[in-house]
């Protein structure tokens, strides 16, 4: 679950946040099988998602391509080596101060995070079975998507409307939220 206070108030250079002018986010992300059936994630220290376990991912860098981003970004956060990696989705999700649009990919080996990894701007990574930690709720589709869990769609409808979230599939057109729980001004 979210930690209040934990990095709240800042954001670093290449953190997951909608840029002042209301520009969207390209960002990438991998979920990272561990030992056993567990899944990597990392505690976000910076961005909306502040203090939240999240699947170990970020912003995709101008000229960089999609699938490199992701897997730059769970080496950068979770220390791991992904290998192969294979497209298990594509979500728009648009939250209060963010407008995302997130390339969701599974890495086909587990990995093991190394000992005392301290990632790019998380406070701790751990390797657990997806039902035995609560992940941010934007992470809950992408998961079962990718086959790594089982979120029951009203936890993950209830869950993105606390939040103020509006998340969809970009390739099925699945709407995991209510999309009327966000108002996006428009100028």
């Amino acid at each position: 679950m979210r930690e209040t206070g934990a990095g709240l108030d800042g954001h670093g250079e290449g953190e997951l946040v909608a840029e002042a002018t209301g520009r969207v986010v390209t960002a990438a992300l991998v979920v990272v099988p561990g030992p056993g059936d567990t899944v990597t994630f990392v505690r976000q220290e910076r961005g909306p998602y502040a203090g939240w376990w999240l699947l170990p991912g970020g912003k995709v860098e101008f000229g960089e391509p999609i699938a490199e981003a992701a897997r730059r970004e769970a080496v950068e956060e979770s220390g791991c080596d992904v290998g192969e990696l294979v497209l298990t989705g594509a979500y728009e999700i648009i939250g209060p101060g963010h407008h995302f649009v997130m390339w969701a990919y599974r890495s086909e080996r587990a990995a093991v995070a190394p000992d005392q990894f301290e990632g790019h701007h998380v406070s701790a990574v751990r390797q657990e079975r997806w039902d035995r930690l609560e992940p941010h709720p934007t992470d809950m589709p992408i998961l079962n998507d990718a086959g790594a869990a089982a979120y029951p769609r009203e936890l993950i409808a209830d869950r993105l409307a606390r939040e103020q979230i509006a998340m969809s599939s970009l390739l099925t057109g699945e709407a995991f939220g209510p999309l009327t729980s966000v108002v996006v001004a428009r100028g």
